[in-house]
């Protein structure tokens, strides 16, 4: 069962060109993953595509940066051993070379200019307290000249992660900065290559937690940047010159995806509409500065947007494979000029499963937006997504569950990102907590809805959604004086998880995330041991599965390793399922089959 989707399924981390002539993706033969390319002006089939180059992919983190036709190039960042030291690349595609561009602790800023003359990136370090500082490089490509130009150790706007836009003609790089790394008020530096002068460019009230930049989103005094500032995801324009602030959208709907094309002036978003299983496409037209004119098209489903010049869309629903398609705006109708299926096989033999949009009342009155997916098939059981859910996605694993008979509630919890910012908010200070009860009363609900009983109904997640698990299943009874907080879930799936708050706070690469969400550990020490699963384990009562990357750097398995051995020396239902040498992810083909036919061994034993 689990090769068939492993066999339908071989293509991921697709980039399209921006001329649209070319195709990259990464495709997984078994035992190896080759990175791939796909001449689109000759095939839309992915099956012709060929080798870009000889070496294993397996053992790398793959994120595309950008294909240069001048010097026929991709350059991407990835990482080695699947360790997420992330470096900057670029593949030669005449000799299938790739050279090491960046000798970095981790790069998480970068920007080429459009003729890749021009780069600069960061090297985010870990200082003596423990925490991380980024150092932003300047480097002419031609010249080999190399400068570092800011350092943010000691700065109270901090860098992290952010696209970077350098505009040659004015001798400036426009990055992201966020407000003592805390995730709570980010902004817009403008640095001068030469002197290294830093100046914001955001006012202190227009200040909020998500600010960003777009590629190819500064042309001449016009930049244009997207933020959160009203609580959904909406696009700025910034004049250089004189520093106004213009609003370019007013969106009141969650939406995931914006792209701008400054050089053609145009720009589009996608507006997610789950209540009516809508995306709403805009397309807007700029007259060099802001909007000229605006088209509104509806399409059915959920969509998504690929990473290219051209307008790229692809669809992927519950009960839908990931489909790409080549949009063109012809007299103001959304015009379907090309189309890329990336999947093998027939449509109906991956999918066993229908769905629909639901909500429920939680502990507090709130409503939790939810997706159910329901088997095409007699109901033995459901499984909760305890985080990271909410969206209207395919996914092979709920089509493996919808193959045994289960259905599968993917909630929007509070702290999701798909609902807007005030809804996110909602889990600032307090992971663990109210929003691992929404989860129980997703529980409650399905019970009601589908008449199971709590054996069951189980829980799974991967990475903050594998600590949900954890939580879920180890939550105290009247945790914050409130009545029913502990719900006696059937079992659990955990992927890549963390137990010990305290130690993930050590040994992350990622601690500012945990400060985000807990607060700083210096003044909530006894929050972190008090919302750490492994300081509950008594409470486990179900079965758990537990797979890690025995090399994963975001979360260590030391965060795991306290809880595991407390299993060990128990008499509870567990399975540990250990990856050897990799990371937050990624993995063969054959590893995969493994690790999947472990899992529903486990939960078809359970259901039984």
């Amino acid at each position: 069962m689990i090769k068939k989707y492993l066999d339908a399924f071989p293509n991921s981390n697709s980039y399209i060109c921006d001329d649209s002539k070319k195709a990259f993706f990464i495709r997984n033969f078994g035992d190896s993953k080759k990175l791939m390319f796909l001449d689109l002006t000759k095939s839309l089939n992915y099956s012709d595509a060929v080798e870009a180059s000889n070496e294993d992919f397996s053992k790398r983190s793959y994120r595309h940066i950008k294909y240069f036709k001048n010097s026929n190039s991709l350059w991407f960042r990835s990482d080695t051993d699947n360790t997420e030291d992330f470096n900057i690349f670029v593949l030669d595609l005449s000799t299938q070379k790739i050279s090491k561009i960046t000798d970095c602790t981790y790069c998480g800023i970068f920007g080429l200019d459009d003729q890749a003359t021009t780069l600069v990136y960061g090297d985010r370090y870990k200082t003596e307290n423990g925490l991380f500082s980024t150092k932003l490089y300047y480097r002419n490509l031609i010249t080999g000249e190399e400068k570092e130009i800011f350092d943010d150790k000691d700065q109270e706007y901090r860098l992290s992660w952010s696209l970077a836009n350098i505009d040659l003609a004015k001798g400036k790089v426009y990055v992201s900065v966020d407000k003592d790394n805390k995730r709570r008020f980010a902004n817009l530096l403008e640095i001068d290559i030469e002197t290294g002068a830093r100046s914001h460019l955001l006012p202190k009230e227009l200040e909020c937690p998500q600010i960003y930049l777009f590629d190819r989103g500064v042309l001449e005094n016009n930049l244009y940047f997207g933020s959160e500032l009203t609580g959904f995801n909406n696009i700025y324009h910034l004049d250089l010159t004189d520093r106004k602030i213009t609003s370019l959208t007013d969106h009141k709907l969650s939406n995931s995806y914006n792209h701008i094309n400054v050089k053609e002036g145009k720009l589009y978003s996608l507006l997610s509409s789950p209540k009516t299983d809508e995306t709403i496409l805009e397309y807007i037209e700029l007259d060099g500065k802001t909007t000229i004119s605006l088209i509104e098209s509806r399409l059915k489903g959920a969509y998504g947007m690929v990473d290219s010049e051209d307008l790229w869309l692809y669809k992927s629903n519950i009960d839908s494979p990931s489909t790409f398609y080549h949009y063109e705006f012809k007299e103001k109708i959304p015009t379907i000029l090309s189309t890329i299926v990336p999947y093998e096989g027939k449509k109906e033999d991956l999918v066993h499963n229908h769905y629909k949009f639901v909500e429920y009342e939680t502990f507090d009155g709130k409503i939790v937006p939810a997706f159910l997916s329901l088997p095409n098939k007699p109901l033995r059981g459901a499984i909760i997504t305890a985080f990271y859910g909410g969206a209207n996605t395919y996914s092979f694993v709920t089509q493996l569950f919808s193959e045994l008979g289960i259905a599968v509630l993917s909630p929007g919890v509070r702290g999701t990102h798909s609902y807007g910012s005030e809804w996110r908010q909602l889990i600032k200070g307090d992971l663990g907590g109210n929003e691992i009860l929404d989860v129980h009363w997703g529980a409650r609900y399905l019970e009601k809805e589908l008449q199971l009983k709590p054996h069951q109904i189980g829980v799974k997640g991967g990475s903050h959604g594998g600590y949900s698990v954890l939580r879920c299943m180890t939550m105290p009874q009247n945790f914050k004086g409130l009545e029913d907080t502990v719900y006696p879930y059937g079992f659990g799936v955990c992927w890549a998880g963390f137990a010990d708050l305290e130690d993930f706070y050590k040994t992350s690469n990622i601690p500012d995330w945990l400060v985000d969400m807990l607060g700083p550990y210096e003044e909530n020490s006894a929050k972190y041991k008090e919302r750490s699963p492994i300081n509950d384990f008594d409470n486990l009562n179900a079965p758990l599965f537990i797979s890690h990357g025995t090399n994963d750097s975001r979360v260590s398995p030391t965060s795991m390793q306290g809880f595991i051995d407390k299993l060990n020396a128990s008499d509870k239902d567990f399975e540990l399922h250990l990856m050897q040498g990799l990371g937050h992810g990624g993995g063969s083909k054959e590893e995969d089959e493994i690790q999947y036919s472990k899992m529903m061994k486990f939960i078809e034993n359970i259901l039984d």
